[in-house]
């Protein structure tokens, strides 16, 4: 993971008010780090504006019947239609927008070959059953094990770069902002930002047309549209009868094996994922994104501490810093109205949404008490949450899990595994309890003791008591 320093948004970049960006419609991105959303092709025929609704919309049916043209012609994999189907299937991450699972800067990175030619051969059989919708090709998350949101949304912005190029540039001359010439977009011009010595692109993306990003391997992440009709769902459940506690694999497979059962099972399949797709909510916020964002714009309060921090004194000084600031954290979650920002109505959102928010103070935090920490945040979903560090041999990690997840296997095996490969010599575990957490937490504090009484180091344990309260102006 590369380290995520002094995010900064565009809007702060480019002396640009946030609020324009918001009336515009767009998303204010961090400039130098991923956002966790991402375009979702069944969103652009919604969207309000036209040059996506209908321009947008019109090259992505386009471009990818174009595809479907392309295989249905196809004899064999790798014959000249293949191959130039193929082409038309670019799966590099395009740097310009900004979204996705990147822990730091806009990466652009490719993804494998197999990926690819596992997306066509499920067109094309798709295509053999009968069905020739081009916007098959946005339920390949469903059907492929390694076909993820992440992967469509980079597709579908190849497909419509111009269009988001065009507004791009309509409103940064609107507001003055410096646009440059792009080599790889030919004839467009968009704002720059040089990071690491590179000069890097920027398009600014609509809000109607992303939603949040659902974490790999989340069942009910994937299954929820199937849940919008009966039909679907009894049909995809007759196909798990036999298997006792099936893996997303599993359903995924079960969901394939009834989409592609004749071209109505499948058109109703599409349906209903287009019935059930939402955009990114600002007022629900599930994944706090928003707030995260409010924090790295407008700062955020009590955060000088009064001891200062010698982080050359090694681990144990960076160790304090970092308490320190869990601690802020668990004071306005538990003490303030900060826990607000982590429930969705009655339900608790999502464990990015604590992460995100953490994650915003935790750098505002270093910024404060003028201490060299980066956080180290993988804002998308690997491996471990947060990396502290100064130098490479002071090091303290983070992992913060939701009390009804599997807190016992995070502790002992995750927590402990990434933090003897990161060679460090500290790290914490927050458990934020939303009122189910049970005896979990008997279960991680007494294999902390085990480790500690056999002379082994055991990870630091803290719990945020993130349940609904009465408001702060009403408690006593």
């Amino acid at each position: 993971m590369a380290t995520v320093q002094n995010p900064t948004l565009f809007s702060r970049h480019f002396a640009v008010p946030a609020s324009a960006l918001d009336a515009a419609g767009l998303i204010d991105p961090f400039i130098d780090v991923d956002t966790p959303l991402f375009i979702d092709p069944v969103l652009l025929a919604t969207s309000s504006r036209q040059e996506i609704s209908e321009v947008a919309y019109g090259a992505f049916r386009t471009h990818f019947s174009n595809f479907i043209r392309l295989l249905t012609i196809s004899q064999a994999e790798g014959d000249a239609p293949w191959r130039a189907a193929r082409q038309l299937l670019d799966l590099r991450e395009p740097a310009e927008n900004g979204l996705g699972y990147g822990g730091s800067g806009r990466s652009g990175s490719s993804r494998p070959d197999e990926v690819r030619e596992a997306i066509m051969r499920t067109s094309k059989e798709v295509i053999t059953l009968g069905a020739n919708d081009p916007e098959m090709i946005s339920l390949m998350g469903f059907f492929e094990e390694n076909v993820g949101p992440d992967t469509i949304s980079d597709f579908t912005t190849r497909v419509i770069i111009d269009q988001l190029a065009e507004i791009t540039a309509q409103f940064c001359e609107q507001y003055g902002v410096p646009l440059d010439e792009v080599e790889h977009l030919p004839g467009r011009r968009l704002p720059t930002f040089t990071q690491s010595g590179v000069t890097k692109a920027i398009v600014l993306v609509p809000k109607d047309i992303v939603r949040d990003l659902p974490i790999a391997n989340d069942w009910g992440e994937i299954s929820a549209a199937i849940e919008q009709s009966d039909r679907v769902r009894r049909g995809v459940n007759a196909l798990l009868g036999g298997i006792a506690k099936p893996t997303v694999a599993d359903r995924k497979e079960a969901m394939r094996a009834f989409a592609l059962q004749s071209p109505a099972t499948f058109a109703e399949f599409l349906a209903a994922v287009k019935e059930h797709v939402r955009l990114y909510d600002p007022n629900l916020d599930t994944l706090s994104y928003f707030k995260m964002k409010s924090i790295f714009a407008d700062g955020f309060g009590d955060l000088k501490h009064p001891n200062p921090y010698d982080v050359s004194k090694g681990p144990e000084e960076i160790r304090r810093a970092v308490f320190d600031s869990l601690e802020l954290f668990k004071h306005h979650v538990e003490r303030g109205n900060l826990w607000e920002e982590l429930w969705s109505k009655d339900r608790p959102k999502k464990e990015r949404a604590s992460q995100l928010i953490y994650f915003a103070i935790a750098d505002a935090y270093c910024k404060a008490n003028s201490i060299d920490i980066s956080p180290e945040a993988n804002m998308g979903g690997g491996p471990v949450d947060f990396k502290f560090s100064v130098g490479y041999n002071a090091r303290v990690l983070v992992e913060m899990k939701r009390s009804s997840g599997t807190v016992r296997h995070g502790y002992e095996k995750q927590l402990e595994f990434y933090r003897e490969a990161a060679n460090s010599e500290y790290a914490i575990y927050v458990v934020m309890d939303f009122g189910d957490l049970g005896d979990k937490l008997d279960q991680i504090t007494q294999i902390q003791a085990q480790r500690r009484a056999a002379g082994l180091r055991a990870s630091d344990i803290i719990v945020i008591d993130a349940t609904k309260k009465a408001s702060a102006s009403k408690r006593h």
